[in-house]
């Protein structure tokens, strides 16, 4: 089994200094294997500093990001599940399941992580699985202040895919779970 730690949209240092304290703990007591980031980090030495140690990191650039040593997209095979990592900058609008699902299918991924919207999600479209790990700092959209935090996190054993998603209004925290498994090219909650 991999532990995947996913998150993004942190917009350290220009909208956030830091993510929520009840994520910092949760993060620093777990091993991951691996983080895939969704971008609009916007400086990874300063997301870096606000976050515990990350694992080995898999990210891509958002269009807030102000290095650019990332690439728009990565494609990452666990066990049998082909996952598709971008911001979604690409989609008009926002998260558009169905151009996110064009996208999904022209690469084969049977999993897509995307961000942008600072909004978190879990979709089941047409046979794929699409997840948004919203924002891990409660970043707004585009001006200041803070809004609902939020991160996910995998656990991947051969076509079962497991999806924790951690969210906070800075009071509670509240935890979803949902299960999933690839059988031939199509997920199905499991």
């Amino acid at each position: 089994m991999r532990r995947i730690l996913v998150f993004g949209d942190a917009h350290i240092p220009t909208r956030r200094n830091s993510i929520p304290p009840v994520f910092y703990e949760h993060i620093d007591a777990t091993e991951y294997d691996l983080a895939l980031v969704t971008g609009d980090l916007v400086r990874e030495k300063d997301m870096r500093k606000a976050m515990p140690p990350l694992p080995k990191s898999c990210i891509v650039r958002g269009n807030m990001d102000l290095e650019g040593g990332y690439n728009v997209h990565e494609e990452i095979q666990i066990d049998d599940i082909n996952i598709l990592l971008l911001h979604g900058t690409q989609v008009k609008p926002r998260g558009n399941l169905i151009q996110l699902w064009e996208i999904a299918k022209h690469v084969n991924a049977d999993v897509t992580i995307h961000g942008h919207t600072h909004n978190e999600s879990i979709d089941l479209y047409d046979g794929r699985l699409f997840l948004n790990p919203g924002t891990i700092s409660g970043s707004t959209g585009g001006w200041e202040g803070r809004t609902d935090a939020s991160f996910m996190e995998l656990e991947i054993s051969l076509s079962h895919i497991g999806v924790t998603l951690h969210h906070t209004d800075w009071v509670d925290m509240r935890t979803t779970k949902a299960t999933f498994v690839k059988s031939t090219q199509t997920i199905s909650r499991a």
